[in-house]
């Protein structure tokens, strides 16, 4: 009952910071579209145009939650909870887009010599959203990582890249301020909107890896140090060892599986009932729902699988590396 809900407060907090982050994005895009209108700027354009993959990823974002909620199903045994992994490849391919854009706009500005105008007021917007975007991006990081969300994360490292390139457009625009001549203030332009592409390109690229490696189950080694952690917590002297430990995250949903060597008179009753006390500490750790199988060895001899007895094995320590090796 305690995991459910924790589980449904995660997912109110996770709602909460996906609707701010949209009402801040509509904002955002505003404010630098504006600018954009007033300075006609090819860098103050690129920086809005993150802003709206920033409110189109957000779209995507709410979908995502909502696939990711889900319970599992005849055809999704595991849950719908990669979804969050497909929002996060797919704000990267975004990020991406928006980076060519800005790329390819950079290059005709300096092509035909375009000249920005009216850069006090432009700077003016940006700054302000510089700033808002930074306390939103740090806010969206503090609630992802609290509340596990790939989603959350990668939405709050996009609105800080966001940071980044407004600044790189602020002192772009305070350069063409002083400078002043035209043919300068086109250069000064179009390089701050080839350097806004690279950083896009390379928010985007961190973004689709971190997807790739969600959606090919990569080893959550964090997650992992806390199940070897919980079970140290309710050890018995009759775990002899633990090994063959893997986990899986699905969303909200985790799956743990590892195999537990014990004395060889066990009955299938007592492995039961470990089974299900292991299972109920490690979620309630983890502050998660989903499942823990437990398969139990014994101890034997390699040749005949004669069991070998209890008091001529010596216990190994359950740690991260003894826990996660295969064995046969």
């Amino acid at each position: 009952m305690a995991a459910m809900e924790a589980a449904a407060d995660v997912r109110r907090d996770r709602r909460r910071a996906a609707t701010l982050s949209l009402g801040v994005g509509l904002l955002m895009l505003a404010l630098k579209m504006g600018a954009w209108l007033v300075t006609g700027s090819t860098a103050v354009l690129g920086d809005a145009l993150e802003s709206v993959v920033h409110v189109a990823a957000t779209g995507v974002m709410f979908w995502c939650f909502n696939v990711a909620e889900a319970p599992p199903d005849e055809n999704h045994p595991y849950g719908h909870g990669q979804a969050e992994h497909l929002s996060v490849g797919l704000e990267g391919g975004m990020i991406l887009l928006a980076g060519l854009a800005v790329a390819w706009q950079a290059g005709m500005a300096l092509w035909h010599g375009t000249t920005p105008g009216q850069l006090d007021q432009g700077l003016w917007l940006i700054g302000a959203a510089a700033a808002i975007n930074l306390a939103l991006g740090w806010w969206l990081l503090v609630v992802g990582r609290r509340t596990r969300s790939a989603i959350l994360v990668a939405d709050g490292q996009h609105v800080l890249s966001d940071v980044w390139t407004s600044l790189g457009v602020l002192a772009g625009v305070g350069a063409m301020v002083l400078v002043k001549d035209p043919r300068w203030c086109t250069w000064i332009d179009g390089g701050v909107a080839v350097g806004i592409a690279a950083v896009l390109a390379f928010t985007s690229i961190g973004l689709i890896r971190r997807s790739l490696a969600g959606l090919m189950d990569e080893a959550d080694q964090e997650r992992i140090g806390a199940v070897v952690a919980a079970l140290n917590e309710i050890r018995e002297p009759e775990w002899l060892d633990v090994h063959n430990l893997r986990l899986r995250s699905a969303g909200d949903l985790v799956f743990i599986d590892f195999h537990l060597t014990v004395p060889g008179d066990w009955t299938i009753h007592r492995g039961h009932l470990a089974g299900d006390r292991i299972e109920e500490h490690l979620l309630s750790r983890l502050q998660s729902q989903g499942t823990v199988l437990v398969h139990f060895d014994y101890p034997h001899r390699e040749d005949s699988r004669d069991p070998i007895p209890a008091s001529e094995i010596r216990p190994l320590p359950i740690t991260a590396a003894l826990a996660t090796r295969q064995k046969g």
